[in-house]
């Protein structure tokens, strides 16, 4: 069973690979993809932090979901795991340089989903709907650079759905810290 998903790994890995490699205008999307799309989302949670004083707390979740998917739970599982990313392992060729790190599960791929879940639970759909999409562009494209195999972006999607759930779900008590965080805002007039 893993040899058959490290086949399919390998296969979708060297196929969006080749497709990047072979054209010039997709290497441009995928790198912009890649690498600058994931910045969208701070200008996006900006934007709610300004935009009325509920969105202030939506925005908020989500930056707790997408910072927990992130920073907590995908770079610990990546420092334990290790998995070389798929330049380094020397599968394919190299896009662009990026920096050696780990592979499994996708930070980056764990960020968006969580970010795009929490849009999604708390009503803001069409909002999820975009971050749902620049996660999936910037999924794919971080394949077809090579930083990651499809099993850590599914990996890291996973995690992101399951993390901006969760957070959803544990909303009441996650209240107060909210809550805290916004009062501190405003007395730095940030709120």
């Amino acid at each position: 069973m893993l040899s058959k998903i490290l086949q399919i790994d390998n296969n979708w890995l060297s196929f969006l690979n080749h497709f990047a490699l072979s054209h010039k205008i997709a290497r441009e999307v995928f790198i912009i993809g890649g690498i600058y799309l994931i910045y969208l989302i701070p200008i996006v949670l900006i934007v709610l932090w300004f935009w009325e004083v509920k969105t202030k707390k939506v925005a908020l979740k989500a930056v707790f979901a997408g910072l927990i998917s992130w920073l907590a739970i995908a770079n610990i599982l990546g420092r334990l795991i290790n998995r070389p990313r798929p330049v380094e392992a020397g599968q394919i060729q190299e896009v662009i340089f990026h920096r050696p790190s780990y592979s499994f599960p996708s930070d980056h791929t764990a960020f968006l989903f969580a970010v795009s879940i929490s849009f999604f639970l708390v009503g803001y759909r069409k909002l999820s709907y975009f971050c749902f999409f620049l996660a999936i562009i910037s999924s794919f494209s971080r394949i077809a650079l090579g930083f990651h195999y499809p099993s850590d972006i599914l990996a890291g999607a996973i995690l992101g759905l399951i993390v901006g759930f969760l957070v959803w779900l544990f909303d009441r008590p996650l209240n107060y810290l909210y809550n805290f965080i916004l009062a501190i805002a405003g007395k730095m007039r940030l709120a």
